[in-house]
């Protein structure tokens, strides 16, 4: 799950960044809008997975 999680967080950095070198080439910003859009939001839900599993860790470490 946290290989997922880091994997989708940097995709989604890949996807920004990726989004920023076509807008500044391209005529019109919304492929990069676009783009920004897509890699925030796959961003988000990589991190969202990492704060799950490290609630879940930490209540099943707490435990023991």
């Amino acid at each position: 799950m946290f290989i997922l999680a880091k994997s989708l967080e940097a995709a989604g950095i890949v996807c920004v960044f990726v989004g920023l070198v076509l807008g500044i080439n391209s005529p019109t910003l919304w492929i990069e809008l676009y783009l920004l859009i897509i890699g925030s939001a796959v961003f988000l839900v990589g991190w969202g997975i990492e704060k799950m599993h490290a609630r879940r860790t930490s209540r099943t470490s707490s435990s023991r």
